[in-house]
């Protein structure tokens, strides 16, 4: 029997508790509304435009009425690849191996493992241009 009481107050205890706490009066807040300026006009009002086929977010300008999608003017724009494979790609390439052989290896085409290989040099060298042009 003293099991049972102690239980009891152990219960009793539990629920006070949580009344106190509040969360049975909180109301659910909505999301808070994200803006995402623009990258091509820079206007800050911008509304949701769907997804892409790869599930990320599309967001539509009122400005200058184009579309663009949360990886505008990144590395994986317009990639049917995922990150993670692209990821494998391009730290095999830099621990020196074969571009036929991160082809074998991630199970890419070896097209597609040359084009994510020319696509990051040449984001590199637009990086080194704009850091070099910063400095002097």
């Amino acid at each position: 029997m003293p099991v049972q009481l102690e239980m009891d107050k152990v219960a009793s205890n539990v629920i006070v508790s949580y009344r106190n706490s509040g969360f049975q009066n909180q109301k659910q807040t909505s999301f808070a509304k994200q803006t995402v300026p623009c990258p091509l006009c820079n206007h800050p009002h911008t509304r949701k435009h769907g997804k892409t086929s790869k599930g990320s977010q599309r967001y539509f300008c009122l400005s200058c009425r184009q579309t663009f999608s949360e990886t505008f003017n990144t590395f994986y724009y317009r990639r049917q690849v995922n990150q993670e494979d692209v990821q494998i790609v391009l730290q095999s390439y830099a621990d020196g191996i074969s571009l036929r052989g991160i082809s074998r290896i991630s199970g890419l085409a070896y097209n597609t493992v040359v084009k994510i290989v020319h696509a990051a040099n040449k984001k590199e060298r637009t990086i080194n241009v704009g850091e070099e042009e910063s400095q002097n």
